[in-house]
């Protein structure tokens, strides 16, 4: 994932994520930094709602069956 600001560009690399309380906790790396991400219920939510378009649900579904590319 990457995050675009003025400033700058960061990428993300999310490696867990739990549920804790009523947040979901996901950890992993922005950039080279070890980072946490804090996403309330209500949050996450509204973040579905965003996402649940037939074009978004689409490239989802075909990135689970899609092979990985050999190097």
């Amino acid at each position: 994932m990457q995050v675009n600001t003025v400033s700058m560009k960061l990428g993300v690399r999310i490696e867990k994520a739990e549920a804790k309380g009523n947040t979901i906790v996901m950890s992993g790396y922005a950039g080279t930094m070890p980072c946490e991400t804090i996403v309330t219920a209500e949050e996450a939510a509204n973040l579905f709602k965003l996402c649940f378009k037939p074009a978004i649900v689409k490239l989802v579904l075909k990135a689970f069956f899609r092979r990985k590319q050999q190097a």
